[in-house]
């Protein structure tokens, strides 16, 4: 009796089932309008449980009398906060399905007119014995990033990159010494990236990346420049406000492999940069060096809407380590020209580190 009662209730299942399957399949699909509105309803409650996590974080950090309110200090900062960030982190994930898809990494750039104010004409002078440098050349940066795995460590994240950027100084204008690239830089990085919302005073963190570079120029002595780093990175952001800080630990080399030993006492031991938006232009500076030693570099950009995904930039860099083979030369540079990429959404421009 129990069997054939427990035959019974599987067919009714079997047969609810299919009568459900084929009232789905007859269900014509979502109008604009509808799939519209089922996207604001799901962000809706996106943002109320985000609300509701708050509460509770509060609720847990003030059950114990003696410990202090830590709720206005230590928050996880909601969707809305972190749209410009979300806009990005969207688009790459888009960019995910696509198996060949590249997405930029650091900004792009040309500057068809970088005049330098004090030329290296000794390590010119390998490149060319009878010709002197130019101090007005072009400058250009391309740099683009992989992705190879995701959340390596489940819900703590951790996505892995490959990336690769390439910056050059071309001497095209000087026509004399067949128009040279002065310098070229070659940077490969392989990097973990976590994403992260911990709000921290009204500063959110929105990711952290450690990462395995190179960076040389790719000569053979006396001008080659190289070095290995172990890097970590954590990016903060409040309202228009971006701040990077990124610390780095040079992997050591026997004294007849290192071609720059003493490249710490003028690239020091990480960069910091803050940059600014203001509308849809945007502004940043990048500082590294070595207090210590006195020795520091320092460059400034600023950008701006052109047209379409085209915006102007100009760049001004003072002090070491320009480039590797100036890492010990005192520089002093202001280059106009176009980038593609933001550090902000601006529009419909993604946001990219």
């Amino acid at each position: 009796m129990m069997n054939s009662r427990t035959s019974v209730q599987a067919l009714f299942l079997l047969l609810l089932s299919g009568a459900f399957g084929h009232a789905m399949a007859q269900e014509p699909p979502l109008t604009t309008a509808e799939r519209a509105a089922i996207e604001a309803r799901i962000e809706t409650l996106s943002t109320e449980l985000d609300s509701l996590r708050q509460q509770l974080t509060r609720d847990r950090l003030q059950s114990d009398s003696g410990q202090p309110d830590l709720s206005k200090v230590v928050t996880t900062a909601s969707e809305q906060e972190l749209e410009p960030v979300e806009q990005r982190r969207q688009l790459e994930r888009e960019s995910l399905r696509n198996p060949f898809s590249i997405t930029a990494h650091r900004r792009n750039y040309i500057l068809p007119l970088s005049y330098n104010q004090r030329v290296n004409e000794a390590t010119f002078g390998k490149i060319d014995d009878n010709g002197t440098p130019d101090r007005t050349e072009m400058s250009f940066q391309l740099s683009a990033k992989f992705n190879l795995a995701e959340q390596l460590f489940g819900n703590y994240g951790g996505d892995l990159y490959f990336a690769y950027t390439q910056r050059s100084w071309w001497q095209a204008y000087n026509t004399d010494s067949s128009s040279p690239f002065r310098e070229t830089n070659y940077e490969p990085e392989l990097f973990l990236d976590f994403e992260n919302r911990l709000n921290v005073l009204g500063w959110t963190n929105i990711n952290n990346r450690v990462s395995i570079n190179h960076q040389s120029n790719g000569r053979s002595d006396p001008l080659s420049r190289s070095w290995n780093r172990v890097i970590l990175e954590s990016t903060f952001l409040k309202d228009d406000w971006l701040v990077s800080v990124a610390p780095h630990w040079r992997v050591p080399e026997s004294d007849g492999d290192d071609d720059n030993p003493d490249i710490e006492r003028y690239m020091g031991y990480g960069d910091i940069t803050v940059a600014r938006r203001f509308g849809n232009s945007e502004a940043s500076l990048q500082w590294h060096g070595n207090p210590s030693s006195g020795n520091m570099g320092t460059q400034l950009d600023y950008s701006w809407p052109m047209f379409g995904s085209i915006r102007g930039h100009l760049q001004y860099f003072y002090g070491y380590g320009d480039s590797m083979i100036d890492y010990d030369h005192r520089t002093q540079r202001i280059g106009i020209g176009f980038s593609i990429n933001p550090l902000f959404t601006s529009g419909s421009d993604p946001y990219f580190e």
